[in-house]
């Protein structure tokens, strides 16, 4: 079995399962409730972006709202997609269609006398690492899907930090260009019904 993540939970997890010792049940149900942190480079001028949304959200909401609150709720909606669709191979399907333009300049270029042909060029771009705090189960969760994906398309290389990633980008890069029509009232809704 591969490695998913940087925390490498599946391992952590199968060693203590099967555990019989006090201590080893013992580590097995806090390390249940705990948080773990993983390391995300994102694309420096997307953080800035991201870093503006936040404080818009905030501003609107009077609530706390800060980059790592945005990637926990776009990989909850990637668990809720997921958790509905179950079949590995639709998921590997959404990380490629991610996959395919993250960090890729696009561009019409003239290709012949009258036909034009969609170019994605790679960005040369500063980085910015990001560190994510998330509830270690949820994480788990993450990694176990990813070696169900190994199933259908074997050393497919996708781990945790690169979902988040995908999201992160993904999201902002839409967000900015306008086809996240209503984004903030959800995200405004989702932080009203938290804090009731």
């Amino acid at each position: 079995m591969g490695k998913y993540s940087q925390a490498n939970l599946i391992d952590e997890e199968l060693s203590l399962i099967g555990s019989t010792n006090f201590i080893g049940k013992l580590l097995h149900k806090v390390n249940k409730s705990s948080t773990i942190l993983l390391n995300i480079d994102v694309p420096l001028n997307l953080f800035l972006r991201a870093e503006v949304f936040c404080e818009d959200i905030q501003d609107l909401s009077d609530l706390h709202f800060e980059q790592n609150d945005l990637m926990n709720l776009l990989y909850n909606d990637f668990l809720l997609f997921a958790k509905k669709n179950p079949d590995s191979n639709a998921l590997f399907r959404l990380l490629t269609s991610l996959d395919k333009y993250a960090g890729k300049d696009s561009r019409l270029e003239k290709y012949g006398e009258s036909a034009f042909k969609l170019i994605h060029k790679e960005k040369n771009q500063e980085i910015k690492t990001l560190n994510l705090r998330m509830r270690r189960k949820y994480a788990l969760r993450g990694e176990i899907l990813l070696a169900d994906m190994e199933e259908v398309q074997p050393e497919h290389g996708y781990t945790l930090e690169k979902v988040f990633e995908l999201l992160y980008i993904d999201f902002i890069d839409k967000f900015r260009k306008g086809d996240h029509a209503g984004v903030i009232e959800n995200i405004l809704r989702l932080l009203d019904e938290e804090t009731e």
